[in-house]
């Protein structure tokens, strides 16, 4: 089936729910245009998830390999494990659907994640939810709403692949902690690195436990850079590509293959969505070519 009838008729399902009467949402374009190889599954109820996206062409597959995190202690706050989540319908009883990562802020409340994950604008309640470190059905940092989701024009409006990139402002939880004060975060880079090292850590949608693979970043484009790490299916959108230094240098984007995957090249655009999204309007010129956003994540 052509994957432009497969996006009208879920947007007409989702429609035909009320599912877009919780939040301001930004809508694709008219005709259905949605990335190609999209790592993300599509969410039946969630107001706050894209229900635009189309599965990779490869079904997710299950892990051969052993770098799967078992259930067990909670990873220390700061190390990937920790900062990495899943992306739920409602509550971590429901399905997962991307992934997504603590990004260092002012407001110390921030995610990013692929674009296509998650819909421009304000929350509602029922929307999706980050639970970092979430394993075996266990989410050991709680569960976190999402309050606003923050997209650049070009992808929000026109789908435009290279910048589909999200950031999502979180709510504090019930005792009014910001996620990057229980989780710790990492620092965003936007001077366009690639060519280096990357540690990505994804959650496959038919599992309940990350995968995690450590792969060179290449630059395919001006514009995108790839890595290649088997199995990396249907749910790893919006993985962080954390270099050795621990700054965040790509979010997953797709991939022609579970085994081939994608990222915009994080540069100006970047910064700018970042400063929007931390309200702070001088970020994107405070870093320049050669900066990092955010200062150093403590």
């Amino acid at each position: 089936m052509d994957k432009r009838t497969v996006v009208t008729a879920v947007l007409c399902a989702m429609a035909a729910l009320g599912a877009s009467a919780a939040m301001t949402k930004v809508v694709p374009p008219a005709d259905g245009k949605a990335p190609v190889h999209a790592k993300a599954i599509s969410p039946t109820t969630s107001s706050t998830a894209r229900p635009s996206q189309s599965q990779s062409p490869k079904q997710p597959q299950m892990s051969t390999g052993p770098s799967t995190r078992p259930s067990g202690p909670a990873p220390k706050p700061g190390e990937p494990a920790a900062i990495s989540g899943a992306l739920f319908e409602g509550d971590v009883t429901g399905d997962h659907f991307c992934t997504a990562t603590v990004v260092h802020s002012p407001g110390r409340n921030l995610i990013v994640t692929a674009g296509h994950c998650l819909l421009a604008g304000q929350a509602g309640e029922g929307g999706a939810v980050f639970a970092p470190a979430y394993a075996d059905g266990q989410a050991p940092y709680g569960t976190w709403k999402i309050a606003e989701v923050f997209e650049d024009p070009h992808w929000a409006d026109d789908t435009n692949d290279d910048y589909d990139l999200a950031f999502a402002r979180l709510a504090p939880d019930a005792s009014g902690r910001n996620i990057e004060d229980v989780t710790g975060a990492a620092v965003l880079d936007t001077t366009g690195r690639t060519g280096e090292e990357v540690t990505v850590t994804g959650y496959p949608a038919d599992r309940k436990v990350a995968r995690t693979c450590t792969s060179r970043a290449v630059r395919t484009t001006a514009t995108e850079q790839r890595f290649d790490c088997a199995d990396f299916p249907g749910g790893t959108s919006g993985s962080a590509w954390i270099a050795g230094d621990g700054k965040i240098i790509g979010i997953l984007t797709g991939g022609d293959t579970d085994d081939v995957s994608t990222s915009t090249i994080l540069a100006d655009y970047a910064a700018a969505l970042y400063a929007r999204a931390t309200g702070a309007a001088g970020a994107a010129d405070a870093t320049g070519a050669g900066g990092t956003v955010g200062g150093d994540a403590r």
